[in-house]
C-alpha cells in the first residue's frame, strides 16, 4: 500500500504484523508513529524495541515477538533496519510465528528494502499490512503540501505556489522531512493564514540544489552578466563546480527531451509525466525550451561533458564554463 492507502487502513483496523519498508523515512516514521499510538503500548513494560544496526541475535528477536505478555495487556515488537527481508537469512520458525501471531502480540518490522519474493514478505502480505514508502517525485508533491497546509491551518496560492513548485522541481528526489521542517518554520514565522512567496523566500532554507536554481534561470533569461556572476560566486566554494556542471547538465538534457516530447505533439503541463516532473515546471521548461536551438543544446550538452573531464584533470579552470554559458545566453 501506498501511504495514504496505509494510513487509512490504520483507521479502520489493526493488525498483528507489519512492514515499514522504502526510501522515504518521513513516510515510515509516521506510520510507525501512528500503529504504536493506536496500540497504545505503554513503553516501558508493553514495547520492546530492537535496533539490526546493532546486530542483534535474529534468536532474540523472535523470541521477543513469540513472547507472552508479562507486565502489560499486549506485547509490542519495533524491529529498526529489519535485515531479514533482503538477506540470504531464513527462519522458518519466524515465519511460523508471523501466520499465527498471538492475538496479544504485535510487531513493527521497518526497512529500507525488501525482497518481494521473499516467503516472509509474501506471508506479511497476507496476515499484516505492508507499507511501501518510496520517495514522492517533484510532480508529485502537490497533493502532500495540500495535505500539509491544512495541517498547519495555511493556504498557499498564485506567486507563492509557484515560487515552491519551482524549489522543489529541479530535485531529482524530495525529502519530505526537510520539506515539513521548512514548512513548520515558515508558518511560525507567518501571522495570517496565508502563506506568501515573500514568507518562502525569507523563511525558507534553499537546499544547494535550489540555490544552483538561479543560474539555469539567468541562462534561460539570457541574462551572461547575471549567469556569469552566480558562477563565480559558485566557484569561490570548494568543490562546487562540478555540482555545477551537474545541473548545467541535467538542464540541457531536460531542454532537449521537452523539445522531443512537444515535436510529438506532447505540450503544456502534459510534459510533467515523460519529463518526470511537477506539471506546472515542466509547461515552463516546454516554453523555455522552444528559445532554444537543438543543434545548441546537443553542442553545449556534448561541450559540458568535455569541460567535466577538463576540470576534473586540470587541464582547463571555469572560463571553459563561461563560453560555454555564454553561448547558451546568445542564442
Amino acid at each position: 500500500m501506498n501511504f495514504k492507502e496505509f494510513m487509512n487502513a490504520l483507521d479502520r483496523e489493526i493488525k498483528n504484523v507489519y512492514l515499514l519498508c522504502g526510501e522515504e523515512i518521513f513516510f515510515i516514521d509516521k506510520a510507525r508513529d501512528k500503529i504504536l499510538a493506536r496500540l497504545n503500548a505503554d513503553k516501558a513494560t508493553e514495547l520492546v524495541t530492537f535496533d539490526c544496526d546493532s546486530k542483534p541475535a535474529l534468536a532474540d528477536i523472535i523470541t521477543a515477538i513469540d513472547s507472552s505478555p508479562f507486565f502489560g495487556a499486549k506485547n509490542v515488537v519495533l524491529v529498526k533496519n529489519a535485515t531479514v527481508f533482503s538477506s540470504e537469512k531464513k527462519s522458518d520458525r519466524l515465519e511460523n510465528i508471523l501466520k499465527d501471531m498471538q492475538p496479544t502480540n504485535f510487531v513493527i518490522f521497518t526497512s529500507k528494502t525488501a525482497d518481494k519474493r521473499r516467503k516472509l514478505y509474501k506471508i506479511i502480505s497476507q496476515v499484516g499490512a505492508i507499507l511501501e514508502a518510496d520517495p514522492l517525485r517533484s510532480w508529485e508533491i502537490d497533493a502532500w503540501l495540500n495535505e500539509k497546509l491544512l495541517s498547519l491551518g495555511k493556504t498557499m496560492r498564485g506567486e507563492a505556489r509557484r515560487f515552491f513548485n519551482e524549489c522543489v522541481g529541479i530535485l531529482p528526489e524530495i525529502s519530505l522531512l526537510y520539506l515539513e521542517n521548512e514548512l513548520d518554520k515558515v508558518a511560525l514565522n507567518v501571522a495570517g493564514k496565508e502563506i506568501t512567496a515573500d514568507d518562502l523566500r525569507r523563511n525558507m532554507l534553499a537546499p544547494p540544489e535550489v540555490s544552483n536554481f538561479a543560474l539555469t534561470d539567468a541562462v534561460d533569461d539570457k541574462n551572461p552578466a547575471k549567469a556569469f556572476y552566480l558562477l563565480e560566486q559558485q566557484a569561490k566554494i570548494p568543490g562546487k563546480i562540478p555540482l555545477v556542471i551537474t545541473l548545467l547538465v541535467n538542464h540541457v538534457r531536460r531542454l532537449i527531451r521537452a523539445k522531443f516530447f512537444i515535436a510529438q505533439g506532447v505540450t503544456g503541463r502534459r510534459l510533467g509525466e515523460p519529463l518526470e516532473m511537477n506539471p506546472y515546471i515542466a509547461q515552463k521548461l516546454g516554453e523555455t525550451s522552444k528559445s532554444y536551438r537543438a543543434e545548441l543544446l546537443e553542442e553545449s550538452f556534448i561541450e559540458l561533458a568535455e569541460a567535466d573531464f577538463k576540470l576534473k584533470t586540470g587541464r582547463a579552470g571555469v572560463e571553459i564554463l563561461e563560453r560555454i554559458i555564454f553561448k547558451l545566453c546568445k542564442r
